[in-house]
């Protein structure tokens, strides 16, 4: 049996991150995404193979600091005898996701493994007990010594329980038995991760109101903001920009609600274009790059400064998208993916960035099924750069739900005006930054203001009263009024004829 030695890994090395199947089925890709953005919020480099495309002698410790395995499609039981042989070479360190433990594997865990077989179970940590959605089939580690433990898992088995760890890291090697992507294990996974590869401090997440357009109904917004500012409650939006129709004072009214969102102890992300809207244009590099430089001119041409990027995964899976598009940025929104999109030219390399937020829902967490409502839970930190997101309300009633989520949650909101690192935008000939609350924009402050854009002049027609117009107006007051006193009439006759009517069955 060979031991193999852990090395110091150069931690300017990608981590390579190989999975067996997106199990579309099974809405598999979202575990793809969620593993992907959580290794970026750690801040790494990651290139993701599919287990078949998998060639021999690519994972080695000159090339990589870390492999990530993750098994997403239990019952294929895919496998690659290049894969196994080089990760069991390799001396980085390793993370297995999900079944399918090999014998390498455990050999670096050094454990047995154990398997499970259709149970409901609850995973608990901090003091919170999860529900979690029923397992059919799970394997765990027997045996684990000197390892260090990430949550709790608890079988319901009357009389047959089991207390099993969730995640385990031993040394360099790691092991969770499944992947989730909201909810209490999100705390777990994040805490795993950056011991395994980047360790960081307790963080708070970061409260975003994301779909801010501007077609979006700027009074809720303005309502929701004020709202927030009240509270002491400090967020970010997620914030689309066009760059069509911007003398429309729609635009200027639109610039205006951002320019308060900056006043009132928000920040603003540039959400990247959606690309379907490149109706007839082709999405290369030149057009991308002029399309994000001129929104973004705009904004600051009207007191608007973005402080990031907002960006759904697959732009950091993509050579255009991530180059052109998210290389200006020092910080991003890693938004996940939606279900379809147009890719321009797809990598298998992302990039790293200072801050990289993993975001998922607020509405997600709050619907957990859990002991303590993890909006509640205020001793409940996240150790990676989180984001919480609410939509932006399209009604009243959407409005005032969201309203009672955010003044109902008990968490300790990040606040960015309160940090010592810089946020930065480097754009063309452009260099935005934001410290400590204060704009900068090519190193000169700037200062914000609440100035409103100047209301619509409305131009009232002249209304002429000739001739044929008097005697319309004089015919519909006519008639109007020979129509009250004919129903008049008529309810007056049907009382009196049923009076008469009855008179005669009455005893003289």
């Amino acid at each position: 049996m060979s031991i193999h030695i852990p090395v110091q890994a150069d931690d300017n090395l990608p981590v390579l991150l190989v999975y067996d199947s997106e199990n579309v089925y099974y809405n598999g890709s979202k575990k793809i995404d969620s593993v992907q953005r959580m290794l970026t919020a750690d801040g790494l480099k990651v290139k993701t193979v599919m287990l078949e495309n998998y060639r021999s002698g690519e994972l080695s410790d000159n090339k990589y600091r870390g492999v990530v395995t993750l098994i997403n499609w239990q019952e294929a039981d895919l496998s690659n005898d290049n894969f196994t042989h080089d990760r069991a070479k390799f001396s980085g360190t390793k993370l297995h996701i999900g079944p399918n433990l090999q014998d390498d594997e455990l050999e670096g865990l050094r454990a047995k493994k154990g398997m499970i077989i259709r149970q409901q179970l609850t995973l608990s940590d901090n003091g919170i007990t999860e529900q979690i959605p029923y397992t059919n089939r799970m394997e765990y580690l027997v045996d684990v010594a000197d390892s260090d433990k990430y949550g709790v898992l608890n079988t319901q088995n009357v009389g047959n329980q089991k207390t099993l760890p969730y995640g385990v890291k031993v040394d360099n090697n790691a092991f969770l038995p499944f992947w989730n992507t909201s909810g209490l294990a999100v705390n777990c996974e994040e805490k795993l991760i950056a011991d395994l590869f980047n360790a960081k401090t307790d963080s708070r997440p970061l409260l975003v109101i994301n779909n801010v357009t501007p077609t979006s109904n700027l009074e809720y917004l303005d309502k929701l903001v004020d709202d927030l500012y009240r509270n002491n409650v400090p967020f970010a939006v997620s914030a689309t920009n066009v760059e069509g129709n911007t003398n429309q004072f729609a635009y200027k009214k639109y610039m205006y609600s951002l320019r308060m969102i900056e006043l009132k102890n928000g920040i603003v992300f540039m959400r990247v274009p959606y690309l379907y809207s490149y109706t007839g244009k082709e999405i290369n590099a030149q057009n991308l790059k002029a399309t994000m430089s001129e929104r973004l001119q705009l904004m600051v041409r009207s007191g608007v400064y973005p402080t990031g990027l907002s960006t759904p995964n697959h732009w950091n899976q993509d050579a255009v998208l991530g180059k052109v598009g998210l290389k200006s940025a020092s910080n991003v929104l890693l938004l996940p993916d939606p279900k379809t999109y147009p890719k321009v030219k797809q990598t298998d390399y992302s990039q790293e960035f200072d801050k990289a937020y993993y975001v998922m829902s607020l509405k997600d967490l709050d619907k957990a099924k859990t002991t303590v409502s993890l909006t509640k839970a205020n001793n409940l930190n996240y150790t990676l750069p989180t984001a919480l997101n609410i939509k932006m309300p399209r009604t009243l009633s959407e409005l005032r739900k969201v309203e009672k989520s955010v003044s109902g949650s008990e968490l300790n909101w990040e606040n960015p005006a309160a940090e010592d690192n810089s946020r930065e935008m480097n754009f063309a000939k452009m260099k935005l930054e934001y410290h400590a609350g204060t704009y900068f924009v090519n190193g000169n402050e700037q200062n914000i203001n609440d100035t409103a854009p100047v209301q619509k002049k409305h131009k009232h027609k002249e209304y002429q009263e000739t001739g044929l117009n008097l005697i319309l107006s004089y015919q519909g007051k006519f008639l109007t009024v020979f129509i009250l006193v004919t129903l008049i009439g008529f309810v007056l006759l049907i009382y009196k004829g049923r009076k008469v009517y009855w008179d005669k069955f009455k005893r003289k």
